[in-house]
């Protein structure tokens, strides 16, 4: 399993936010053209990042902005916000085992443990990364092209 693609187009979007927020009105339509994605699905992830109070948008054409710092926003809270089973999806389990033999009866419960754990690590390793580090190495790269 992976990471939804929402979530890496939900951190390009935030980027955008923060590096262009302060001198232009950022909207879907802009960051649509950014991602390259569909304005609907720009709208849609917007929507579930301001629900989640990441981000502010104000009506019409207003804008939008972020609503905490970068170092108050975890991946963790963003791929959340746009994919609210991702950690549940992380690890795929077949659904298709025997009841007749005794591993497919009891495959799920002996892969419950472990991969909870899993899920349990990769939801504090994401909390630990803040869109203030992504942000940080954003600008690195930006740097690096500039000299």
């Amino acid at each position: 399993m992976q990471i939804s693609k929402r979530c890496s187009v939900a951190i390009h979007c935030l980027i955008c936010i923060h590096e262009f927020s302060e001198l232009n009105k950022v909207t879907s339509k802009q960051l649509a053209l950014s991602t390259g994605c569909n304005p609907v699905i720009i709208r849609n992830i917007m929507s579930a990042l301001k629900k989640s109070g990441i981000i502010t948008i104000k009506p019409g054409t207003g804008g939008t902005k972020l609503s905490k710092s970068p170092q108050e926003i975890n991946l963790l809270q963003i791929c959340s916000s746009v994919e609210p089973d991702f950690l549940k999806k992380l690890v795929g389990e077949h659904t298709c085992a025997s009841k007749l033999c005794p591993v497919g009866r009891n495959i799920h419960l002996v892969l419950k443990k472990p991969y909870q754990k899993i899920r349990d690590d990769m939801a504090n390793s994401m909390s630990n990364i803040t869109l203030a580090e992504i942000l940080k190495d954003y600008q690195t790269v930006i740097a690096s092209q500039q000299n």
